[in-house]
């Protein structure tokens, strides 16, 4: 599987290990754009920040999907006309008051994200210099900056992984892979020799996590340290989101396990806090790729759950519809889907949906698809209060043997995809069968039943019991190993 591009708007996501790909998506036609814009935010945050009072009303994740992007673009700029002081000043206010942006992201984080590699583009041999030149002189001037030591820290990091490169892993030179192990090396060194205030800072553990990602510690070491972080500040998210990533097929776990410990964590933390974090653990692993396995063992209606309460307790950010859209759409809930569609318009996330043409097409299929799935779902709710009644019951026993007729010239159909499936009848006055559809796209076996239950409708047939009320919908539920092991 291709690893997805990592970019400022969300989390980073980690990099490929040495069997799979690292796609690079750049976003420097934004930075283009920003370049100008980003000094004057930048002299507006310093100007305001002697007090650390200023007010980030600038920054509007609720409207502007690039809002958390275009902050840690003005942290960046800080560090370029060495604002140390004002650096220190905002992330020390940060840390102290576990602030967040609309979303729930901490503005602690995205501040560390400014800092951690020279912006904007793909930086040269000459950036990263000149990069480090300005982490030196910041610790100069203030030598007990928790701040500049973890920042120093995931430069490192992230230098190392520039060594490396983005192309496959088999392809990756032997001094890519000696420069990235030096470079953890030096990253995990800064760490564990940083004073006991700086590891009082939420992102001290993030950091050792992305050295033990780059150094490939084994689950058991990476489950220790993920521990050792949540023991410390359970609400910092992202200790769950790599982790969580940490356990797919791709790096050091099973198909399955990410969600899987996304659940576990999810209980542990318990109520909505507990569902949020179970979407915010979904959100960095869906992805807009066709082999989407890991996200498909995730549980939809908890991440629904998760993404309201999200939005009742921190406010809407557009990165989050955006990613919300996605999940909805993998999950083929084209109603949901929809919805987040229309709240997105304009604002959709490039890091999320790779391309805009993606994008609209997800977005036209949920608009085509909606009406027909808010149909099916009140088809659906009729049909499950009939079955609840004595009488429903009773005709579903003189219904089932009928439909069998339909069965038999399926079965052929069953070895092509012998999965279960579901569609819905709706039976007339005289026993006719008036509809027969599905809420997904059907199997073979279910599409062969539904075009014999069609062509019997327009032979004007009455293949059914008289219902015992008109129109008289049903569900129907059927097996097909069920029926192979009958036939035998």
């Amino acid at each position: 599987m291709i690893a997805r591009a990592r970019t400022l708007i969300s989390t980073r996501l980690r990099r490929a290990p040495r069997t799979f790909a690292l796609v690079g998506t750049t976003v420097a036609v934004l930075f283009l754009l920003l370049s100008h814009a980003t000094d004057a935010v930048a002299e507006e945050i310093a100007k305001a920040a002697a007090p650390c009072g200023y007010s980030d009303a600038v920054f509007d994740p609720a409207s502007d999907v690039h809002a958390w992007y275009k902050y840690g673009v003005a942290i960046a700029q800080l560090l370029k006309q060495e604002k140390f002081g004002e650096l220190d000043c905002l992330a020390d206010a940060a840390r102290a008051g576990k602030s967040r942006f609309s979303g729930g992201a901490w503005k602690l984080r995205y501040i560390y994200l400014g800092l951690d590699s020279p912006r904007p583009g793909h930086p040269t041999q000459e950036d990263w210099r000149q990069h480090f030149g300005l982490m030196d002189r910041w610790i100069k001037q203030n030598p007990h900056s928790v701040t500049a030591r973890i920042a120093l820290a995931e430069s490192y990091v992230q230098y190392g992984w520039d060594a490396r490169g983005n192309g496959y892993s088999d392809n990756v030179s032997e001094s890519g892979w000696k420069l990235l192990s030096e470079r953890a090396a030096r990253a995990k060194a800064i760490l564990d020799a940083a004073s006991e205030t700086a590891r009082k800072c939420p992102d001290w553990y993030f950091a050792m996590q992305e050295v033990a990602q780059a150094q490939g510690w084994n689950v058991a070491q990476a489950r220790a340290l993920y521990e050792r972080a949540v023991a410390f500040e359970p609400d910092y998210q992202y200790y769950y989101r790599t982790f969580a990533e940490y356990l797919q097929p791709k790096w050091s776990g099973k198909e399955g396990d990410a969600a899987r410990f996304a659940e576990e964590a999810a209980n542990n933390v318990g109520g909505d806090a507990g569902d949020t974090l179970y979407f915010l653990i979904a959100d960095v692993i869906v992805c807009a790729c066709q082999d989407d396995r890991e996200f498909s063992h995730f549980s939809w209606p908890r991440a629904q759950k998760g993404f309201a309460a999200l939005e009742k307790k921190y406010g809407p950010s557009m990165v989050m519809v955006n990613s919300y859209a996605l999940m909805a759409t993998k999950s083929q809930d084209w109603v949901d889907a929809d919805s987040a569609f229309k709240r997105i318009g304009n604002e959709w996330n490039e890091d999320k949906w790779v391309s805009e043409g993606f994008f609209q097409g997800q977005r036209t299929i949920a608009a085509q698809f909606a009406p027909f799935q808010l149909k099916a779902r009140a088809f659906r709710a009729e049909a499950e209060a009939n079955m609840k009644t004595a009488e429903g019951k009773a005709y579903r026993m003189a219904f089932d043997p009928k439909l069998a007729a339909f069965e038999q010239p399926c079965t052929n159909e069953i070895n092509s995809d012998p999965s279960k499936f579901e569609f819905f009848v709706e039976v007339g006055e005289h026993g006719e069968a008036n509809d027969a559809h599905t809420e997904r796209q059907p199997n073979a076996f279910a599409m062969c039943m539904m075009k014999g239950i069609y062509a019997a409708h327009l032979k004007k047939e009455t293949p059914f019991p008289a219902p015992p009320k008109v129109p008289y919908r049903l569900i129907v539920e059927i097996d097909p190993a069920v029926l192979t092991a009958a036939a035998k």
